[in-house]
């Protein structure tokens, strides 16, 4: 009777490795150390400490045994759940050193040889307690299926997925939709196919595919439980006598909704992934072939389980106003819908704590706008300064339906409400665009507009066919920006006059509609402080890019987020900061300091003085004056004036604009932007004022930089009339 006693509570271990199973007994008194001893005595290529033990357990195939604490447990749960056999995996680890020489153990597939050998070798040996099993179970009878290695030994990340269909009365707590999504994933990694007999939202039965053609008996059959809503597996018949689908090209398991599901947390952290890089990951990652038709649609199904519904975020644009407004006083945000159809046009948004700041920034805005890439497309318009430091300041951005002269005159006039109260000349950078140009000239008649080199270089650029040579165009393109650096009014008639004569007609036609004021430093009557092109405004929008991707509520309280780190993050390193001007100013008054350290400079009156360089100039230090003209191009002493500051010996500081000093940084950054609070609550609470998203034509968004509206484009001859206009042979209509 004792005897009987203790057979009743022993529990039966099967212990796989490889492809063979032996089984231990057992009992309250078992050690971890006398199963990892008894499985080296099984199988005597292993040792302690060069594998692991995982078991499993229902709805938990993963267990790890590691110490006689998880024996114990393992023990206790089989007791209470009243089972008498449990599956443990052993695990091949291999020795390898690390950096530090220490040794470590890692996961590795070993030869075949080594297989048959260990095979041999198992078969001849027996053991107390235990017996080898000749015949494989049910899982062993599938091991031909889901080959789970990566290149190199490492387990591709879908290896788990074969644990999500193990064994009858496995409960699914999602109900149908998650024993789909599992079944799915179990059958494309162990590469069969699955057809459905029944499958709606109470009942799920499948057949293997290849049931007909190979009579594979393979089953499983799957039932809701209106007690608790979950699905149950009822039955299932886990062993294939068919052969693995290796030769598809694509898995026909992995469709859009299964692939959203593995996607959800990659498009968290990285929303603007395209298909043909999901498709390259799951070959990578997942050893799967999948359809990119599969890989772009389960990017959406996956961006709108994270981020929610695109055409519902312009619905909660109302609360996120106010919102903003209230918590973030000072604040300008505009947002207007058309009357009639209440779609949603544009937005405009300038935080306080922007407008405060920009008060210490240079009074220069660079103005870019940029495409979206989510589904109803727009463009994002964005106003960016300079801090002290040559940082890119974000001043304002607006959200428009689509880009045009009504939309840009609206940006301008929103700006023109937040800047005219500071009472300074505000100075633009931008591209040769008319809708921006006939904007900042009504709207700002003041101020001084200056166009974008880099924009203009591409378009003068295209005024020359690739018949002309890379070669050439880029001695044109090098003699126009020697006339834009020009620093003097001769300069710049001595290279304009280069430049026409080896340009031809296409340079005089592209500078005919090009006023000089607006691009050459020479004749530029404002201050743009040697800022020549919109790198400002291109560097905001590549901070914000992975934002553009998302709903229009996700993407400004994804910006408001941004916009509030770098304020808060600038001002702390701002105060550990000692010096009098910013690090990066700092930096380049030493640079000046030792080109001139050689020079010598000879006083001509109280303040004006000739410094002797590679040739002289004059300095004039009362009117900041300096013959070379790159003090007044940039507004920072040149070398020259920093000689003769020192020969006049003044403070250098004393000549430098205050927007360049530490003081004035810090308190571009004093004022933070404040958290919204109750964002998640507020995106879902709906509006009584409905806004609809924007129409939008068919097709993909455009995901590159909008190019200027007022570029001409480049005219073509007709081989069949011979003019030179818009139109070829194909859509001549010239009458001979």
């Amino acid at each position: 009777m004792k005897e009987l006693g203790r057979m009743e509570s022993a529990r039966i271990a099967r212990c796989s490795y490889r492809s063979l199973t032996v089984v231990i007994a057992l009992s309250e008194n078992s050690k971890y150390l006398d199963i990892c001893n008894e499985i080296c005595l099984r199988f005597k290529e292993l040792k302690v400490g060069s594998f692991d033990l995982t078991y499993s357990l229902p709805d938990h195939p993963n267990c790890l045994l590691q110490s006689d604490m998880d024996l114990h447990m393992m023990l206790m749960c089989l007791t209470m759940l009243k089972i008498s056999f449990v599956d443990i995996l052993v695990k091949d680890l291999v020795s390898s050193n690390n950096d530090n020489g220490d040794q470590k153990w890692e996961e590795s597939d070993h030869t075949a040889s080594n297989h048959a050998m260990s095979n041999r070798e198992v078969s001849n040996r027996t053991a107390p307690l235990s017996c080898t099993l000749e015949s494989r179970s049910a899982i062993d009878e599938n091991d031909h299926f889901g080959d789970s290695r990566l290149d190199g030994g490492n387990a591709y990340l879908s290896q788990y997925w074969k644990e999500y269909i193990s064994h009858d009365g496995q409960r699914f707590e999602g109900g149908v939709t998650e024993f789909r999504n599992k079944l799915c994933k179990y059958a494309a990694h162990m590469r069969f196919r699955i057809a459905y007999v029944k499958n709606d939202k109470e009942r799920v039965l499948a057949e293997c595919f290849k049931k007909i053609s190979d009579g594979c008996n393979w089953r499983i059959y799957a039932c809701l439980c209106r007690g608790n809503g979950f699905f149950y597996i009822r039955s299932l018949n886990n062993v294939h006598t068919c052969t693995p689908v290796v030769d598809e090209q694509k898995s026909k398991m992995m469709s859009s909704k299964v692939v959203s599901s593995v996607l959800v947390d990659q498009i968290r952290e990285k929303p603007t992934i395209k298909p043909a890089d999901i498709v390259k990951d799951f070959k990578q990652k997942y050893g799967l072939d999948i359809s990119y038709h599969s890989a772009w649609h389960g990017k959406v199904l996956a961006k709108s389980e994270v981020h929610g519904n695109e055409s519902l975020s312009y619905n909660q644009l109302v609360q996120y106003r106010d919102a903003l407004m209230s918590t973030n006083p000072g604040s300008h945000c505009v947002l207007e819908c058309d009357p009639t159809t209440s779609r949603f046009q544009r937005l405009f948004i300038c935080y306080g704590a922007c407008i405060e700041g920009f008060r210490w920034c240079r009074p220069l805005l660079f103005i870019d706008a940029t495409y979206f890439k989510s589904k109803y497309k727009g463009q994002l318009i964005g106003a960016t300064g300079r801090d002290g430091n040559q940082g890119f300041f974000p001043f304002a951005f607006a959200i428009l339906d689509s880009e045009n002269e009504e939309n840009w005159r609206w940006f301008f006039e929103n700006l023109a409400k937040v800047l005219t109260p500071q009472g300074r000349t505000i100075t633009f950078v931008s591209d040769h665009n008319k809708d921006v140009i006939e904007a900042v000239s009504n709207i700002f008649p003041t101020s001084h507009h200056a166009f974008c080199l880099n924009h203009l270089k591409e378009k003068l650029g295209s005024k020359y066919p690739p018949t002309n040579g890379k070669l050439f165009r880029d001695g044109i393109v090098e003699r126009f920006m020697k006339c834009a650096h020009a620093p003097t009014e001769a300069a710049f008639e001595f290279n304009m006059r280069n430049l026409k004569e080896e340009g031809g007609a296409p340079v005089q036609t592209f500078l005919d509609n090009l006023p000089k004021e607006n691009w050459s430093s020479a004749h530029f009557k404002g201050n743009r402080y040697g800022e020549m092109c919109k790198n400002a405004s291109e560097s905001f929008h590549s901070w914000i890019l992975e934002l553009c991707a998302l709903p229009i509520c996700q993407m400004l309280e994804g910006i408001r987020i941004k916009l509030m780190v770098m304020v808060s993050e600038r001002s702390r390193e701002a105060g550990q900061w000692c010096s009098v001007l910013c690090p990066e100013m700092e930096k380049t008054l030493s640079e000046m300091l030792t080109v001139g350290q050689h020079w010598n400079a000879s006083r001509s009156s109280t303040s004006v003085f000739e410094v002797h360089a590679e040739v002289s100039v004059m300095v004039d230090l009362v009117n900041h004056f300096c013959s070379c003209h790159d003090w007044q191009i940039k507004g920072f002493p040149c070398a020259h004036a920093l000689v003769a500051v020192q020969k006049n010996s003044g403070c250098m500081y004393d000549y430098i604009d205050d927007y360049f000093k530490l003081s004035y940084y810090r308190r571009s950054y004093a004022t933070l932007i404040s958290p919204i609070p109750d964002t998640k609550d507020m995106m879902h609470e709906g509006s009584e004022d409905v806004i609809l998203p924007p129409l939008i034509k068919k097709g993909r968004p455009r995901t590159k930089t909008i190019k200027s509206v007022g570029k001409v484009p480049r005219a073509i001859t007709c081989s069949r009339c011979g003019a030179v206009a818009r139109h070829n042979k194909k859509t001549c209509t010239a009458k001979f």
